[in-house]
């Protein structure tokens, strides 16, 4: 391969790799990522289980340790998982949860997009004045 070839692509790929990065920043604080759906409410329910007990059924089957249903979304069912191998933020994201829900504080749910589905994972949690 020839110098320029490769100088090419390495460009290509680096620029690549920044559009993906950017596509999926959200523009504001204030706006979910791509991925993520916003849902504004008070918590009327936090539940926190023991590892290994699921809840659900069939393809609504959810392995979470952390649950939460807000008053704008009853029949929904927001979830986080506090397994050893889950990432440190959900301890933290969990503790805020249930600070919110004892000082019936509204909270913002970003979650992931899933449709058809009312089990859904958290993915950030916020406050909003």
């Amino acid at each position: 391969m020839n110098i320029f070839y490769k100088v090419g692509m390495l460009l290509f790929g680096a620029l690549f790799a920044g559009s993906v990065a950017l596509a999926d920043t959200p523009p504001s604080l204030k706006v979910p990522d791509t991925h993520s759906i916003m849902s504004k409410g008070n918590l009327t329910l936090y539940r926190v289980q023991v590892e290994g007990l699921e809840f659900g059924r069939n393809n609504e089957e959810i392995d979470a340790e952390v649950f939460v249903t807000l008053d704008s979304k009853p029949d929904m069912v927001f979830t986080l998982r506090l397994h050893g191998d889950s990432p440190p933020v959900n301890t933290v994201i969990a503790n805020t949860l249930r600070e919110a829900y004892l000082s019936k504080t509204p909270v913002t749910i970003y979650h992931q997009i899933t449709p058809g589905r009312k089990n859904v994972k958290i993915h950030m949690v916020q406050f909003d004045r």
